[in-house]
């Protein structure tokens, strides 16, 4: 499974193309089934179950298609949104929602029933969880996404925002979204799960006749020369030594680790969507980081 395909696995129901080119003006979706036949490429089987809930939609048993090689497969998933049913269609960006993904699988295609029946046998189920909440009034947001992976392990953010704006911005045009990032926290407990799931992508663009070894050390040795440079009133030696543990233990992380980012008077959202590395630099001031953690006793 790869990393960026999680967000196509993520994001299936609120980012469609079919969404409406005028704000406001579709009419609302009839029921949840109707919602899932909106959502391109899915299939449904007759074991799927489509359901209206207080709140919003559920459905089992689904399957939709990154590409011809890769097929995902959900035991459930269960999307809550106020007003779900005539905001969907509009394009307009939720006030909150809540989307809880169960038993995600990604199965190759490989045009032989058999084999595509004993793969995913060995494939390992994924619960996703991607909640928000928005107060327009008070210009503030709270984000919260976990991956579990069972027996490789967890992965969970959080995120807090102020000054946020998301006037006028559709489900398409995220990066509209303007604010301050105030606190992060990221945790990881690994027991394969970078490897697994998250190293093949960024491993991949190695070149494919050369031994990697060399190139991974080199980037990780890059990335904490950096780390290195920042003031300590940014990040504690102690913080800076877990975060070099970290980096030099890719693409095999094993160990419970946790990264903290708290920034007053916070970090425009702008500037992590792409901004220049002198607003970065610029960013670093007010800026805390703390790292925990280690990695797994042997």
């Amino acid at each position: 499974m790869r990393a960026l395909g999680l967000f196509v696995v993520v994001f299936p129901m609120l980012s469609l193309p079919c969404l409406a080119d005028t704000p406001g003006k579709a009419e609302p979706l009839a029921d949840c089934r109707a919602l899932i036949a909106s959502v391109p490429d899915v299939t449904t089987t007759q074991d799927t179950v489509i359901e209206d809930i207080d709140g919003g939609c559920r459905a089992t048993n689904l399957s939709w298609s990154q590409n011809s090689y890769v097929q995902y497969r959900a035991d459930e998933i269960i999307l809550l949104s106020p007003d779900l049913l005539r905001t969907l269609p509009t394009g307009e960006l939720f006030v909150a929602a809540d989307l809880t993904l169960k038993g995600v699988r990604a199965v190759p295609q490989t045009n032989s029933p058999l084999q595509d029946y004993i793969i995913s046998l060995s494939s390992t189920g994924i619960d996703l969880h991607l909640a928000y909440t928005t107060d327009p009034a008070d210009r503030t947001g709270k984000v919260d996404f976990e991956l579990d992976a069972g027996r490789l392990g967890r992965l969970a953010l959080s995120a807090k925002l102020t000054d946020l704006d998301t006037t006028d911005v559709r489900l398409t045009d995220l990066t509209e979204v303007t604010g301050r990032l105030d606190h992060l926290e990221a945790s990881l407990e690994d027991e394969g799960l970078v490897a697994s799931i998250f190293a093949p992508p960024i491993l991949s663009t190695l070149p494919f006749d050369e031994d990697p070894r060399p190139a991974i050390a080199a980037g990780q040795e890059a990335v904490v020369a950096k780390l290195e440079s920042w003031p300590e009133a940014t990040m504690t030696p102690k913080s800076l030594a877990v975060l070099s543990d970290l980096i030099r233990a890719f693409p095999k992380p094993e160990g419970d680790w946790t990264v903290t980012i708290d920034s007053n008077p916070g970090i425009s959202l702008q500037t992590l969507y792409g901004g220049t590395r002198s607003a970065f630099a610029g960013a670093l001031e007010g800026t805390t980081i703390t790292a925990t953690g280690g990695p797994a006793a042997q």
